[in-house]
């Protein structure tokens, strides 16, 4: 079994897409996760990850652009396997636009977002979008797509069991789990075999980053933890990715690493070089698909 690897171009601000695109493919990626979010890039002041990053997608001008971004993804060979959006699970709205574009895409999966979990009021929050993500499930059914949710730190999905909270009952064919290792370790995570086996079906996408940790923080358990680049921080990735192997995970792992802001488009291929270096010494070396065919 090859692995498949995307490059999310939230960590990649300093190019805009047409000039991404040619240095992924070259770098030796199958895909491109694609950030969507109201944005406008403005070249005279710094990029960055959130703020300013050319190759987010507008999505204040979603149908205008898709249609370009679809015919730039196959003149490069390069699938998106996820279509990362910024928008709330309760913007059915956005939810069917973004639907759309990525029918147009050939994308199966978008992301929807959950809002800051508030202390004292978690456990009505968990009810208010139980059912935004049953209306997300229908919606999916309709539109022959999946809804997908990120763990993520202060959100009220920041590990498997949480995410399944939020998930469990729905159709996995509607909706599913983008995991992200390093920000489940940011908050304190759960073993990561007992996380997998969690999220069985659920499980639709992996993502890639590292982080460091250090005691004498101000969190709960006294540490701090923070975003380190590849191969530098306390993930162990050749372990991670055999406990995935051993799980049948054969879907997408997908790049996020928001460090290096200050090393530029280098680190495209130097983070995909680092990782499948990862997969071979997991025994799982990396693949770029010849067909633009993504499973459900």
């Amino acid at each position: 079994m090859r692995q498949l690897i995307s490059l999310s171009t939230t960590c990649t601000p300093w190019l805009p897409l047409d000039e991404l695109a040619p240095l992924a493919a070259a770098s030796g990626y199958a895909g491109l996760d694609l950030a969507c979010k109201p944005h406008r890039f403005d070249s005279a002041r710094a990029p960055s990850f959130w703020d300013n990053n050319a190759a987010v997608i507008d999505l204040d001008r979603l149908e205008y652009l898709v249609p370009v971004v679809a015919r730039l993804l196959g003149e490069w060979r390069l699938l998106c396997p996820l279509l990362a959006s910024y928008a709330q699970a309760e913007d059915l709205v956005s939810a069917k636009r973004l639907a759309r574009a990525a029918r147009v895409l050939g994308t199966p999966l978008v992301r929807m977002c959950l809002p800051r979990a508030e202390r004292g009021i978690i456990a009505s929050q968990f009810s208010i979008q139980r059912v935004a993500w049953r209306e997300l499930a229908r919606l999916a059914a309709d539109e022959s797509v999946r809804f997908v949710v990120e763990t993520s730190p202060i959100t009220l999905a920041t590990g498997a069991s949480s995410s399944l909270r939020l998930l469990d009952g729905l159709d996995p064919k509607q909706v599913g789990v983008v995991f992200d290792v390093g920000n489940t370790v940011r908050v304190g995570t759960e073993p990561l075999e007992q996380a997998i086996e969690l999220l069985g079906d659920y499980l639709a996408h992996i993502q890639v980053k590292d982080v460091w940790r250090r005691s004498g923080g101000s969190s709960w358990d006294g540490s701090s933890v923070g975003f380190a680049p590849l191969g530098e921080g306390v993930l162990r990735w050749p372990t991670i990715i055999s406990t995935l192997k051993a799980a049948g995970y054969d879907r997408w792992l997908g790049i996020d690493n928001l460090t290096g802001l200050d090393v530029g488009p280098s680190r495209v291929g130097a983070d995909a070089s680092w990782l499948r270096d990862q997969l071979e010494a997991a025994g799982m070396p990396a693949h770029v698909p010849a067909n633009k065919t993504i499973a459900l």
